[in-house]
């Protein structure tokens, strides 16, 4: 019964899913599991017309037996007429270096190795053997961590991965199916598997939840496993609609830009909290490709920034960082910290002479001085665009030729267009909405001991032209084309 029920799910499930004629990589541990899966897909491979690649990874974790089950895998495939592809990998070393637990360590390069195997061959999918009974321990798993409903959602029939630059999808025809089936199919089909002795061990936390507490809760409920696989796709079901609906505001509330992803942080705020959560997490899955070490913590110090006080910053995983400004919040690199969507020019570390007229370069951009027609036009108070020519015009006489690019300086003070004093320009740099983290690196153009513009900002009230301007210079900042 198991046997036939297994052929039909499997084939079931890649009809639904439209994998029939597809080239598929199977990953082949050596147990009952993908033992069966292997077989069963070499059964229907030629009704479906799919093509086979069998794939098994040694972790390094039990010298001698991993060898032992590389050479069985082999020696099945063989029999089997699939190709077959072997990789090795040094788990300890990888968890040592990103700081992982055992399991995230080798699951992550597990699906590093299926991927790269499924990109050089041109698969369609990567078939893997999880079964009815890995889908309750995930569940259980991820409650007992903690976990949002788009953790109860667990593992999907079919469900897209990138890592480093490689996309695949990743396909489990067997989730309905229970590893006492899988066993089953093996015995009615006279197929040996190996027995991973790390299975056994109580120190990993999935052996001991199958081991220990699944055990327990069949005392309770004897078909606990269908259970909470049932609850996973139910999760699924209302997380689909979920994403339905954040993809609906997505438009108005997110963009991605050269540099991350920002978010409207008022738009943000108008929406519904469940929305909001989701939302994030479309934004980190956007920045980063992939949602798996974003946790129910990070989206709550999400939360915290995008309501709280500009200026303010969380690191998040995959080399992330989510920073607050005035009116947006960003995703972006950590190393990418303080930049802006696009280019903009930044203060040198000392004040430099500028030519009047004339051209002088600074951090890859050009400064240029010329002299300029004596009409009155109004000038801009709004923030300028980054990464194009930023231009002012001034009154000549009130501006001088002696003029110098800088950055800012303790004590500061800067009369803004259309205020009659000078304030702070700290009080300035506040009010226009400055970012804090860009502060420093404004350049300021200064004359006379005054600042007569705050660059891509506002120039001063008492450089403007006016009626009674007989002179105009114009003064622009422009990225040179290398930059």
């Amino acid at each position: 019964m198991s046997k036939s029920r297994i052929l039909a799910e499997i084939r079931r499930q890649i009809e639904s899913h439209d994998l029939t004629a597809a080239s598929i990589v199977v990953a082949v541990s050596g147990g009952p599991d993908s033992v069966a899966l292997l077989h069963a897909l070499h059964t229907l491979r030629d009704d479906l017309d799919i093509r086979l690649r069998a794939a098994h990874l040694d972790h390094g974790l039990r010298p001698g037996a991993s060898a032992a089950d590389a050479e069985f895998v082999r020696d099945l495939t063989d029999s089997l007429d699939i190709p077959l592809t072997v990789g090795c990998a040094d788990v300890y070393r990888f968890r040592k270096r990103h700081r992982l637990s055992l399991e995230d360590a080798a699951r992550r390069l597990r699906y590093r190795f299926l991927a790269g195997v499924a990109c050089e061959n041109g698969a369609d999918a990567i078939a893997l053997g999880h079964t009815l009974d890995d889908q309750a321990e995930t569940v259980l798993m991820r409650l007992l961590r903690g976990t949002g409903l788009a953790g109860l959602r667990s593992m999907s029939t079919l469900s897209d991965i990138e890592i480093e630059g490689a996309e695949a999808a990743l396909f489990r025809p067997l989730l309905s199916v229970s590893k006492a089936e899988t066993i089953s199919y093996c015995a009615a089909n006279r197929l040996c598997a190996r027995l991973d002795e790390s299975n056994l061990s109580t120190d990993l936390t999935r052996n001991r939840i199958r081991i220990e507490l699944m055990p327990l809760l069949e005392t309770y409920n004897p078909s606990a496993r269908l259970a909470l696989s049932r609850l996973a796709q139910s999760a699924a079901l209302d997380i689909d609609f979920i994403r339905q609906q954040v993809e609906r505001v997505s438009d108005d509330v997110m963009e991605t830009g050269a540099l991350g992803v920002s978010l409207d942080r008022r738009r943000f705020s108008e929406l519904h909290p469940a929305i909001q959560r989701h939302l994030l997490r479309l934004a980190f899955e956007t920045a980063s490709g992939d949602l798996s070490d974003l946790g129910m913590a990070h989206v709550a110090d999400m939360l915290d920034i995008m309501s709280g006080a500009a200026g303010r910053g969380v690191d998040l995983p995959r080399g992330l960082r989510l920073e607050a400004e005035y009116e947006r919040a960003r995703i972006i690199g950590r190393e990418d910290a303080g930049a802006r969507d696009g280019p903009r020019p930044v203060s040198p570390s000392a004040p430099i002479p500028v030519a009047v007229p004339g051209e002088t370069i600074i951090e890859g951009w050009k400064i240029s001085v010329s002299a300029a027609p004596s009409v009155v036009s109004k000038p801009r108070m709004e923030v300028r665009a980054v990464g194009a020519q930023l231009s002012e015009r001034f009154d000549a006489d009130s501006l001088g030729e002696e003029m110098r690019v800088r950055p800012r300086a303790p004590g500061d003070r800067f009369q803004p267009l259309g205020v009659s004093s000078p304030k702070k320009l700290k009080d300035f740099m506040i009010d226009a909405h400055v970012p804090r983290r860009w502060r420093d690196g404004v350049p300021l153009i200064e004359s006379g001991g005054r600042i007569a513009w705050v660059v891509g900002w506002r120039i001063a009230d008492w450089a403007k032209v006016t009626p009674d301007t007989r002179r105009a210079v114009d003064v622009s900042f422009e990225p040179l084309a290398h930059r």
